[in-house]
């Protein structure tokens, strides 16, 4: 269920750069098993977020210490 009290933009990691291998492709994009944040912290990747039929993600669905890089990849904090 997507929740409408709880933007999902409280979720979006920002400011990311890749590390190591391409793992799969998502809407023709690459997919790295790594990204870093801005402040050096490390996430690998853990799936794709679900969403409803509107496209909009479904926050209430992650995990503690899982985040959403855009447009739709979950990664879990390292």
């Amino acid at each position: 269920m997507v929740s409408r009290s709880i933007p999902y933009e409280y979720f979006i990691l920002s400011g990311i750069r890749a590390d190591g291998p391409a793992v799969a492709q998502v809407s023709g994009r690459a997919v790295a098993t790594s990204v870093f944040d801005a402040h050096g912290r490390r996430y690998h990747f853990a799936g794709v977020a679900k969403q409803d039929q509107a496209g909009r993600i479904d926050v209430l669905s992650l995990k503690p210490k899982e985040w959403i890089v855009l447009p739709n990849l979950i990664y879990e904090a390292a």
